[in-house]
This record gives structure tokens, sequence and C-alpha cells, in this order.
């Protein structure tokens, strides 16, 4: 998602984990569904898996044992999305009805089982509004089936793309109704000792196409948990453009997640990163400049609309704000307030 350079008002790029995996996404009715690989900001090799809590089941074993997904659900032979890993198709349940997604994943195609472990973990901890809700997972001996509801209004990306102009994003109304319930999504992730490490456009999605769907983070790829007092994480993982300055210099905590957030506020305004470039190098040395501007797309905005902005994309960790201070901040009950001039 790049600033335009020319004289067109919507020229975007879709942005890119810093290792490219975008032929591993996945798309049932316009939603993206992930099938997940760790990125780092450099060629090296992940750090241990023993930097998490999560326990990690011996031999081949995702799960801890095999079932069969077809005696609980009917899966559609329609594929709706393939990809490195796997296939992603419709399922019903036989016994209510209800329609799903099934995302099965090759397991030999996976080079490390323990993220995929890592994840699965984590969305069965979940159960909140804006978070993707997994129904089940199944094992057998080559694929590993995780079944999730479905949702089928597509990305908050394609929403950005579809909305700018020259005088920016989203309406400051609609921007807050947005960003309140990922920021709900958020609190919920850290009040459970979960920093997700990967908040982006992409991976939020409508639940469905009406103008007042609610939104749910999803891939969960790059979560891990994260405990106060804990030694500090140092793995730079995640989506250059969303980066934090900590992570880049090697030791951060959830506080990440909120600069994150910021971003996807600042860019639901007016359209286009605050930190920007024609590659993930030129990004993150701006990022590490540290300077952004409140200009094109931003005359109009409220003052309240900048000060939340303000509060999120502060350099130092310890002076930004939390999930639960910024659901306090009065921009998202009076986002409607015109900016004094």
């Amino acid at each position: 998602m790049c600033r335009p350079t020319n004289n067109s008002t919507k020229q975007h790029r879709r942005v890119s984990l810093v290792e490219d995996i975008s032929h591993v996404d996945q798309y049932i009715n316009d939603q993206k569904v992930a099938l997940h690989q760790e990125c780092q900001t450099s060629s090296t090799a992940s750090t241990s898996f023993s930097d998490d809590t999560l326990s990690i089941s011996k031999e081949n074993y995702v799960t801890g044992h095999y079932s069969d997904i077809n005696v609980d659900y009917s899966v559609s032979n329609l594929v709706l999305g393939s990809g490195h890993y796997g296939t992603v198709r419709q399922c019903i349940h036989r016994a209510t009805g209800q329609t799903y997604a099934a995302k099965s994943i090759e397991k030999s195609k996976v080079s490390r089982m323990d993220h995929l472990q890592r994840e699965i973990q984590l969305l069965s901890m979940m159960n909140h509004e804006n978070i993707i809700n997994m129904v089940d997972c199944y094992e057998d001996e080559t694929y590993i089936h995780i079944v999730t509801e479905k949702y089928t209004g597509g990305e908050l990306f394609d929403k950005i793309v579809d909305n700018t102009t020259s005088n920016g994003c989203l309406c400051e109304s609609e921007a807050a109704r947005i960003i309140e319930q990922l920021l709900r999504a958020v609190d919920y992730l850290h009040d459970n000792d979960i920093v997700h490490r990967d908040i982006k456009p992409e991976n939020l999605l409508f639940e469905t196409r009406n103008e007042d769907s609610s939104i749910r983070l999803i891939d969960f790829g790059l979560s891990r948990t994260h405990f106060h007092g804990e030694e500090m994480m140092s793995n730079p993982v995640g989506t250059c453009y969303y980066f934090s300055p900590e992570l880049l210099k090697g030791s951060y905590d959830r506080s990440t997640d909120m600069w994150s957030v910021g971003i996807v506020a600042y860019i639901l305004l007016c359209g286009y990163p605050p930190f920007n470039g024609n590659s993930d190098q030129e990004i993150v040395a701006a990022i590490r400049q540290g300077r952004y501007t409140l200009v094109d797309g931003w005359a109009d905005k409220s003052a309240d609309a900048i000060d939340f902005i303000k509060c999120l994309l502060k350099r130092d960790p310890r002076r930004r704000w939390t999930a639960k201070q910024a659901l306090m901040h009065p921009w998202l009950s009076n986002a409607s307030t015109p900016m004094q001039m």
C-alpha cells in the first residue's frame, strides 16, 4: 500500500511479509485464509520454539491424535482456494447443516510443525466476537483440517483501496467504528497474555457485506504468548509497514501491537501509510527515522483523530497507550467532531 507517486490518486501495492509467502494465501468468497509461515527480517533461521510456553507434542502429531473430519462434516469437492500447503473448501456440519470453511494443510509441505501447532493452540483459546472463531480441528496421516466460521465481507485492505482518494479514505465515524472493534480484540488478547504480531488490514475481515458489518481479526501464525515481566521478545516478525521501532531493535513486548493499530488507524483516515518506501529496506529506514506527517488527506480531520494517532505512534513503548487506554479516547465516541482550524 504505497502513497501515489504519479497523477493517480489510487495507486496501491498490497503489503507483504518481509519474506514473500503470497503464494500460500487462500480466498473463500473474498476472505483470505493464510496458511502460515513465520517471517524474519533477515535470512537467518528462526529462533527456537522454546521461547513460548505452549507445549509441543512428540513425533509427527500436531493435534496429539488422528481423527476423521468426514465423520462430522460433509466436505465439498469444490476447491475454493489452493496454495503451496493445501486447499480450502466449504464444508457442512452433518448434524446441524451449518456451513463452514475447512482449510486442509498438507503436513509434508510444512517445514515447522511447531509453528502450526502453536497457531492451533492459540486459536483454540480464543472466544471473542472480533476474533476468528475456530470451530474444529482434525488431523490424519496426511493433513491438518482447520474448520472455522466463514466470513464473506472481504478484507479491510480492499475497503481501503476502494475508498482512497486525494482527500483521504474512510470517514472518521466509520474508521473509529472499525478501530474500536480492533482495539477490543487486541485488549482481549493482551488480557490473556497473547501478542498478535501481525496486525494489518489484510488480517481484518468483515463478517458480511453489510455496511455495518463487524470485523474479525485473523491469522495467528505469528502470534505467541508473552507474560508481564518475561524477557523481551527479540524475533523481528510481521509485515514491514507495521513494524514498531522497538521490534526493529530486537527488544519488544505487547505494545508492538498498539503501534500496528496506530498504523492501521492512520491508513484508514488518509489512505496511505505514515512510513513508506519502494522496498522493505526503505520502509524500515523510514520507521527508524521516525518522522511522519499529517498533511495530504488530513486537512479535514478532527483534533481528536490526530491526537489518537499521536497517542499510539509514540516511539517510546513505555509512553504508548495500551488498548484499554485507547478504548477510552474521546475520538472513538466523538468521531464526527470537526477539527478546529
